[in-house]
């Protein structure tokens, strides 16, 4: 930001912009949407905007935090109308081994049952929830970003959290 208003070119920024935050935008689009492919079309989505409307952004807003929820609307427009397309789905998520295969087991089957449990929520829900649990947005700035009242995010998120633990809970029972 600083290299915008200070009036150094647009390439010259973007390319800090780039170098600085490429891994974190594509950390959050891994987060967001459903494969890597996709989000290194949103990280790349959100650097076109980012080229076009750096100038726009607020003095005291945070660059990363705005690039972030660009990346995470990128991965919602990204997959509308792809919701129930198998073939988008990562299913082989590697995961670091440990020395005991039973909890490896148990960490693929838990890890597993959340990725299921997050692509049965509609795509709004599961921004909700992204936002809130990985990126650590608040309410108000979830709200901000989904054009949603403060009260109305705590009240979904509220309810997320809910649906998923009472789901963590029967498949602990094995229903």
């Amino acid at each position: 930001m600083r290299l915008v208003r200070q009036g150094d070119s647009h390439e010259h920024a973007l390319d800090q912009i780039t170098r600085c935050y490429s891994q974190r935008l594509l950390e959050a689009g891994r987060r967001h949407c459903r494969s890597l492919a996709e989000a290194e079309d949103a990280v790349q989505d959100t650097l076109l905007v980012a080229s076009e409307h750096l100038e726009e952004l607020r003095h005291d807003a945070s660059l990363e935090g705005w690039l972030v929820r660009v990346v995470a609307s990128a991965c919602r427009r990204i997959g509308r109308g792809r919701k129930n397309d198998s073939a988008v789905h990562d299913a082989d998520v590697e995961l670091p081994a440990t020395d005991d295969p039973e909890d490896d087991a148990a960490r693929r089957e838990l890890l597993a049952l959340l990725d299921r449990t997050l692509l049965e929520l509609s795509a709004a829900d599961r921004s909700i929830l992204l936002l809130a649990e990985l990126e650590g947005f608040s309410a108000a700035e979830i709200g901000a970003e989904l054009g949603m009242t403060e009260g109305a995010v705590r009240t979904r998120l509220s309810r997320l959290r809910a649906r998923a633990v009472e789901r963590l809970k029967k498949s602990e029972q094995g229903l």
